[in-house]
């Protein structure tokens, strides 16, 4: 039973994460009394488990797990039973009309079956016969069967019994390749078993290639091919792997049209992989900042000093409860719309409906905007309706956000996914995180309770990063007085650590707005491009809730205000 059986039979239901399989649930402690979820992971590479809740914490290898459950991690497998005979001239001939030499046939015991057919014997590192495979003499008619194996057999690479630890190690994708490259002088020729989708043999075999510092992939040169190749170098990424690149469709055709010397020198100048997690920074192409994809604010200040919120960022946003902070970021998320780029809001506060209402105030714009006196005798400034209808008309298809209705303890797992779903199915580059505190974490203490909010900022960044997308996130500051600082932010110190950028919004008091000349003041905390630090002043319009420099006005005209002469209008019955 390998890691992928195991997990259908004992770990449902789960989710592929790269090279882990992550259950609901740990087999083991199954959540605890708190029913914690997305604890346990089974890394289908390292074949190792292990499970982050503190009270359970069992961790070990693919081998332990299978032990634990009363499973056996290997299958069961039968010794060939096929009958064999000494390789007739028909087998020899097609062999050596291929290039293969008798030499090179004699030194991987190629034979046949009683039907004249040639047989591959797969011996293991005793010269023991495990596996059997079988292919046609001569040129496969179509309909005809290629290749064939005897069923219930170990698969093993072919060749092992020729080969040297002391010198690296080539796979081929087909036993007549591996042969051409011995016969080329290429040392520990060897081949998968079953085609190139087939990676079963890596189990039975991890022992083998555990030996070998060098392997070279000497793969066929068409998608499955090289689709192969691609796996085993990530399966295989704790060897120095180096990846063999020729323009013939396999090694044997190279051997048969250009000879042994182009063989072996495709083999000696293959191209080394870097180690998992180290790349040739020579190798990196340089970056041009002026290209970088990003967001812009609207507050040209701002986007001056900071060059935009370029994606693959997390931005961090504090201030005071009620400084405008959810305001600002609603207005910054409606330029990115204007701009043709989709978002997505987490908004832990404000139902839907609500955060809409203000968000058509920032688009609408105080021209479009009226007012009535409620019932108890408050100004309420709305969106008229026909206007409403073309403001919606315009981000349609642009601003998808979370539906916090649904949202239990363990939130994080659920944005985060909306999140994915928004930027793999809608293709959403700017997100919207309001606000860190209100998310609901898993967590037993204090302590577990920050250090949650550290590992989901953690899980924004990464979240940034693979997707190529801008994360503004709202966090509260530690104390309620005194200008704000980068290290005044709520919670752990890599909070701000792990951010791009962090800004505050500080409202200023009504008696001093005159001297300031500015009702609030945007600070750039941290820029981690450009080191920029920068306060700009800004004024705040009450009915459309925009921010703006005074200098420049409250004068942003949205998109869809060129456009709503082509929509149809609609009758206007009563504010809501």
């Amino acid at each position: 039973m390998d890691a992928n059986e195991f997990a259908r039979i004992y770990l449902a239901p789960y989710s592929v994460k790269g090279d882990e399989i992550i259950p609901t649930y740990c087999p083991y402690c199954k959540g605890g009394e708190r029913k914690d979820k997305h604890t346990f992971a089974l890394n289908t590479r390292n074949l190792t488990f292990n499970c982050k809740r503190g009270s359970c914490g069992k961790q070990g290898r693919f081998a332990d797990l299978c032990r634990d459950f009363g499973v056996s991690e290997q299958k069961e497998y039968t010794r060939p039973k096929t009958k064999l005979q000494k390789a007739p001239d028909a087998v020899k001939s097609y062999l050596e009309s291929r290039g293969i030499s008798a030499a090179t046939q004699d030194s991987y015991r190629v034979c046949a079956d009683e039907s004249g057919n040639v047989a591959f014997p797969f011996l293991d590192e005793k010269e023991e016969l495990v596996f059997l495979k079988f292919r046609p003499v001569g040129e496969v008619k179509k309909g005809e069967r290629k290749s064939w194996r005897e069923k219930g057999t170990m698969p093993i690479l072919f060749g092992m019994h020729l080969c040297d630890p002391g010198q690296p190690l080539a796979i081929f994708e087909g036993e007549i390749d591996a042969m051409s490259g011995h016969e080329s002088g290429i040392p520990n020729c060897v081949s998968v078993p079953s085609g190139s989708e087939d990676l079963t043999w890596l189990d039975t075999c991890w022992e083998f290639l555990e030996r070998y510092d060098d392997i070279y992939l000497y793969g066929d040169n068409d998608i499955p091919g090289k689709k192969m190749v691609e796996a085993l170098a990530l399966r295989l990424n704790h060897h120095a792997i180096h990846i063999v690149e020729h323009e013939c469709k396999d090694a044997n055709e190279l051997l048969c049209t250009q000879g042994k010397t182009a063989v072996l020198e495709a083999y000696l100048t293959a191209r080394e992989v870097p180690p998992h997690g180290l790349i040739q920074l020579a190798d990196v192409e340089p970056m041009d900042m002026a290209k970088m994809p990003k967001a812009l604010s609207g507050i040209k200040e701002l986007d001056k000093a900071i060059g935009g919120f370029l994606f693959g960022d997390l931005s961090v946003w504090t201030g005071r409860r009620g400084e405008g902070k959810s305001t600002l970021l609603s207005q910054i998320c409606a330029e990115s719309v204007d701009a043709g780029i989709r978002v997505c809001i987490y908004s832990g506060e404000l139902r839907a409906d609500r955060f809409q209402h203000w968000f058509h105030l920032q688009i609408a714009g105080s021209d479009y905007i009226k007012s009535f006196l409620d019932s108890s005798g408050k100004t309420i400034n709305y969106v008229p309706k026909p206007t409403a209808y073309q403001i919606r008309e315009w981000y349609r298809g642009r601003v998808w956000i979370y539906d916090n209705t649904i949202s239990e303890s363990g939130e994080e797992d659920s944005i985060l996914n909306a999140f994915e779903l928004a930027a793999k199915r809608y293709g959403c580059q700017v997100f919207l995180v309001d606000n860190l505190m209100t998310a609901r974490y898993a967590f037993k203490s204090e302590n577990g309770y920050y250090r949650a909010q550290s590992e989901f900022v953690g899980r924004l960044v990464e979240f940034a990063n693979r997707y190529n997308v801008h994360v503004h996130l709202v966090a509260h500051p530690r104390k309620n007085d005194g200008g704000l600082k980068n290290d005044d932010v709520a919670g752990t110190a890599d909070i701000t650590n792990r951010a791009s950028n962090v800004f505050s919004l500080e409202r200023v008091d009504v008696e001093d707005q005159g001297r300031v000349g500015c009702d609030a003041v945007l600070s750039v905390l941290k820029n981690r491009w450009y080191g920029a630090g920068a306060k700009i002043g800004l004024d705040f319009d009450e009915v459309s809730r925009r921010y703006y420099v005074p200098s420049a006005g409250n004068k942003k005209v949205f998109g869809w205000v060129p456009v709503q002469a082509r929509l149809r209008p609609i009758e206007e019955d009563s504010p809501f």
